[in-house]
């Protein structure tokens, strides 16, 4: 009686584990054939990343191109105001002004070069928008000293306008970190350019404390 009823339990089993092992098998065999099938699949096509990658090239190309012709309005601002008597004749503001004329000028070639890396073609500087000279600057009435004053504060704004267009290039408008980075080569010289017109003209205080974070 005992070994029948061994028996009956090996059966039983015996008879689980034929239920349970095709069971397996047939899983294994679903997974593996699951796994074929994803690696048989061919990769999803790059063409939605290329043409977006194009777009934000174009786009940022678009905006270099701007920088670029801000560049050269303030270098044919810088060369108006040499042509003044009353600038030309002060040493060191000529020293100045050659300074970041040269400055601009680098800009504007470096700019170019950086559109042609991102694929697109840099704008013809003779485009550039003719700057608009104060009617402060060109008052014949005035003193050479409030002449003076006032195209140092045209220079001043100009440079600030730059300075304003790059961060937001920098923070807000480009899309491809080429140009950001490429951007952010300049911001900081245009805003040392408008803190030496500041400290010149006793607007502000360029540097207000010793420390970034220092707190009154």
């Amino acid at each position: 009686m005992t070994d029948l009823i061994n028996r009956r339990k090996l059966i039983g089993i015996g008879a689980g584990a034929l239920v349970i092992v095709p069971i397996i098998g047939c899983n294994r065999s679903q997974e593996t054939a699951a796994q074929a099938d994803q690696t048989a699949q061919p990769a999803q096509p790059a063409a939605d990343d290329s043409a977006k990658k194009a777009e934000s090239e174009a786009h940022d190309v678009k905006l270099l191109n701007e920088g670029l012709l801000l560049e050269q309005t303030a270098i044919l601002a810088y060369e108006a105001a040499a042509t003044l008597p009353f600038i030309a004749s002060d040493a060191a503001v000529m020293a100045v002004a050659g300074l970041f004329k040269s400055q601009h000028e680098e800009h504007r070639d470096t700019l170019a070069k950086w559109i042609g890396t991102l694929g697109g073609t840099p704008a013809d500087p003779k485009t550039a928008a003719a700057p608009q000279i104060p009617a402060a600057v060109l008052d014949a009435a005035a003193s050479d000293d409030d002449r003076k004053r006032a195209v140092l504060e045209y220079a001043r704004g100009l440079e600030k306008a730059a300075a304003d267009a790059y961060f937001q290039l920098v923070t807000q408008q480009l899309q491809t970190d080429f140009a950001r980075r490429s951007a952010a080569e300049i911001l900081p010289v245009e805003a040392q350019h408008v803190a030496v017109y500041d400290l010149v003209l006793q607007k502000e205080v360029p540097v207000t404390a010793a420390l970034f974070s220092e707190q009154k």
